[in-house]
């Protein structure tokens, strides 16, 4: 018996895990590489912004309208790398490039990864010929490993499959009719995808599902415990005259010591609360369902509620701190800059460093009251009557309503030096405030202490 075992059972068990071991051995050392595909990024400007919101705008509507109707998606090489420019700003360590040709789609992307023997970049590369029928992956690699069209192609269709769902992978693949290329500009044509809607729905449902299941951003339960506690305290206040939301700040702190629970979980719990009851209800969806029936019914009284006697800076720091706990804060930052790029577009309302300051200064909030070392402090410095200048930044001097023009013949574009010392600047008094310090110096007051004039130029001032 014993024979028996080693012989049709160990032995053949034991060969697959050395194989699998060597293997994934050889997958590394082939897949990483010492030299990135992608090394230098591409500058955001205010015109990047422009396309890389209209070509998202366009593919939503075209989704979600195309009813039985063919469905053709077109960008141009400069829209898909003003993406790849802004996915950067959020994921430094992802880098990518596109190059059109009448013959040739060529996508590189690289990702850093954590320093090893080994190599340090692991470059993926594909190419799309154009095709009168179907979609034609031509070459394809990963690392110096040469990846097989039809293998590419499977790959891609297994990762629809798990985004989409019901093996919708293949099906919108096949789907694909034609691609046209140009000497600047792809285009694919693809036949009506019947239930399209449907599918998107069963992806927000999936996503729904694993967010409540997971609860990454807390439980919904203890953030609607401080959203009944903002709905008790409009009610107490007269909010027909500006009232600032450091008083909502500091009930909800002083509330979350009194509770006494984790002051990392409470302050992020008070946070939420804060972004949905003061920001937008979309954060609701981030979080599960905060509000029950009975509490969608309530109108929140936030009219007259201010930051700086402003209800946009309100609404810019609360919705960044929320992002802040959502994400990265590196994404939250690029999502400020992201904005305030489009108002300087075209119809906007100009790009406002005023604004990017309390999207800056939402973000610190956030990371301040959530982190296990300052969490304590922050809960008992804001839950004792705490006033603006503790957490909010001075805005004068601050230059705002800067339309396209003028932005970029002062500023350039965001990654100048200019741009750069201004916002680098901003963050500097930011740190200084009493809420963000170390609690030896609480007699900073943000903006009024730093020399914003020496990146500022006079006539914006």
């Amino acid at each position: 018996m014993n024979k028996t075992f080693k012989r049709y059972i160990l032995i053949p068990t034991l060969v697959i895990v050395a194989l699998l071991i060597l293997f994934s051995c050889f997958f590394v050392y082939f897949a990483l590489d010492r030299v990135p595909f992608v090394n230098t990024v591409q500058t955001v400007t205010t015109e990047d912004a422009l396309r890389a919101r209209a070509l998202a705008k366009k593919v939503n509507h075209d989704l979600m309208n195309s009813g039985d109707q063919p469905i053709t998606f077109s960008a141009t090489e400069d829209d898909l790398n003003s993406l790849f420019a802004f996915g950067n700003r959020s994921v430094s360590k992802l880098t990518g490039q596109v190059l059109i040709s009448p013959e040739l789609f060529e996508l590189f992307t690289t990702i850093k990864i954590p320093h090893n023997p080994v190599g340090n970049y692991l470059n993926v590369c594909f190419n799309i010929a154009p095709s009168d029928y179907g979609f034609k992956i031509v070459r394809a690699s990963l690392g110096s490993i040469s990846v097989p069209g039809s293998l590419a192609r499977f790959l891609i269709a297994f990762a629809l499959d798990l985004a989409v769902g019901n093996r919708q992978g293949k099906y919108l693949l096949s789907s694909i009719d034609s691609v046209v290329l140009t000497d600047t500009s792809i285009s694919i044509h693809m036949q009506p995808i019947p239930d399209l809607k449907q599918s998107v729905q069963e992806v927000r449902q999936r996503l729904k599902y694993v967010r409540d299941e997971i609860a990454i951003m807390g439980k919904p339960e203890t953030v609607r415990i401080y959203y009944v506690k903002l709905m008790e305290l409009s009610e107490q206040i007269d909010t027909k005259e500006p009232v600032s939301l450091s008083y909502f700040i500091g009930q909800l702190f002083r509330f979350a010591q009194e509770r006494g629970g984790n002051p990392v979980y409470e302050n992020r719990a008070a946070i939420l609360a804060l972004a949905t009851y003061f920001g937008h209800r979309r954060v609701e969806q981030m979080i599960g369902n905060v509000r029950t029936e009975e509490m969608k019914l309530y109108r929140p009284k936030t009219k007259n509620v201010v930051l700086a006697n402003r209800t946009d800076l309100r609404l810019h720091f609360v919705i960044s701190a929320a992002l802040k706990i959502a994400s990265a804060s590196g994404i939250t930052h690029v999502i400020g800059e992201f904005k305030e790029l489009l108002d300087a577009g075209h119809g906007g309302s100009g790009f406002s460093f005023v604004d990017l300051a309390a999207d800056r200064a939402g973000v610190k909030f956030a990371e301040m009251a959530t982190d296990s070392r300052t969490a304590i402090r922050v809960q008992q410095l804001l839950g004792n009557n705490p006033y603006e200048e503790q957490f909010f930044p001075s805005i004068k001097g601050l230059p705002e309503k800067l339309s396209k023009e003028v932005f970029e013949h002062y500023f350039g574009n965001i990654e100048s030096d200019t741009y750069l010392s201004l916002v680098s600047d901003i963050d500097t008094c930011i740190e200084q405030l009493p809420a963000y310090t170390d609690g030896r110096d609480e007699s900073s007051s943000g903006l009024n202490d730093c020399n914003i004039a020496s990146v500022v130029p006079i006539d914006l001032m």
